[in-house]
């Protein structure tokens, strides 16, 4: 873990393995000139980096598209972030990539497509609106995104959490491979489930306009 101002540090360090998290982006702790200079991309031996951004988005966009991870690393989470996605931030760059995070990042609309994606978690970007087919997803988390208002087909999906989406209304009726169903603050969820043969435990709060019944799952717990 370094803080924003420490990052010169990085520079030498070539052969940093793990997980790097990187704090205090913005708010002029940090010159993009330097970021550039930590020259983040060539640490080969990460499994996974971390960025916690403050300040304004013209200087953020600035030291991410300087702070380019490297291609092959499995975890990459992006936190408080106000622009918009980076120029790197391509799916032929990180086509291998498990594991994706991004939290409070104010104007990212959209998930690039990793077809090898297996955990995503998404919350409080309200201007994403939609959501690529990623065929190997395994587990989803969502909150806070008030401009989704549909999930798509994800068959190889095993835990759904949906927290706080205002608009939502629709998700596939078919979830096959599901076994973990978590939803709660969803004003305008209509939808209903018609095959979720894997289910075992799922739970709904607040879900007024729900369609589903509990009984709908005989195999599943419910709470």
């Amino acid at each position: 873990k370094t803080r924003g101002c420490n990052i010169n540090g990085l520079k030498d360090l070539n052969k940093l393995k793990g997980e790097l998290s990187i704090e205090g982006l913005g708010g002029g702790r940090v010159k993009e000139i330097d970021a550039k200079k930590a020259q983040l991309k060539e640490k080969h031996e990460l499994i996974g980096v971390k960025f916690y951004f403050e300040g304004n988005a013209s200087e953020q966009r600035g030291l991410l598209e300087a702070l380019e991870p490297p291609h092959k690393i499995e975890r990459l989470g992006n936190c408080g972030y106000k622009g918009d996605g980076p120029t790197w931030y391509l799916d032929t760059n990180y086509g291998k990539l498990p594991m994706l995070c991004l939290k409070g990042c104010a104007s990212w609309v959209t998930v690039i497509g990793i077809k090898s994606l297996e955990e995503l978690e998404v919350s409080g970007c309200p201007t994403l609106c939609e959501l690529p087919i990623m065929p190997l997803l395994k587990s989803l988390e969502i909150s806070k995104c008030d401009g989704l208002n549909t999930i798509g087909d994800f068959r190889a999906l095993k835990w759904l959490k949906l927290f706080n989406l205002n608009i939502l209304k629709q998700l596939p009726t078919s979830l096959p491979s599901l076994e973990k169903l978590d939803m709660k603050n969803l004003p305008n969820w209509e939808s209903t489930f018609t095959s979720m043969p894997c289910l075992r435990k799922v739970s709904f709060e607040n879900c007024p306009k729900m369609r589903t019944v509990l009984g709908d799952f005989p195999h599943a717990y419910t709470k």
